[in-house]
């Protein structure tokens, strides 16, 4: 079994509490947002029938296209960052390669005697 290092136990609470703080955060700011657009939306226009428009993406394509680049944004920076890892070996491989621990001696305790 892989042993994780404590360094990265607490890395990973402070990402597993940012995720839980993001989610407190986003369930009021979506109910509000929700009040506020049903609150607009009589006001809001149907979409025209314009020949132009015919070209320009919905919100709902918009956004469904800008999520598809953020998934390949983010899978090709890892991809990069692999082969910089890679790239980096003959130099990482010495900070990679943990030195054989060595056993600690604990020394008597003295004692400090004064004088009378």
């Amino acid at each position: 079994m892989l042993k994780v290092s404590a360094v990265m136990e607490k890395m990973k609470d402070w990402q597993d509490g940012y995720f839980k703080l993001v989610a407190k955060v986003e369930e009021p700011v979506l109910k509000y947002t929700e009040k506020a657009a049903d609150a607009v939306s009589e006001y809001v226009p149907e979409r025209p029938d314009w020949e132009f428009l015919e070209d320009v993406p919905t919100f709902s394509e918009f956004v469904d296209s800008q999520l598809k680049f953020r998934k390949r944004l983010v899978d090709e920076q890892a991809a990069f960052v692999r082969k910089m890892m890679k790239a980096m070996h003959p130099a990482l491989v010495k900070m990679e390669t943990k030195a054989p621990a060595t056993p600690r001696v604990r020394k008597p305790a003295t004692r400090v005697v004064k004088a009378a």
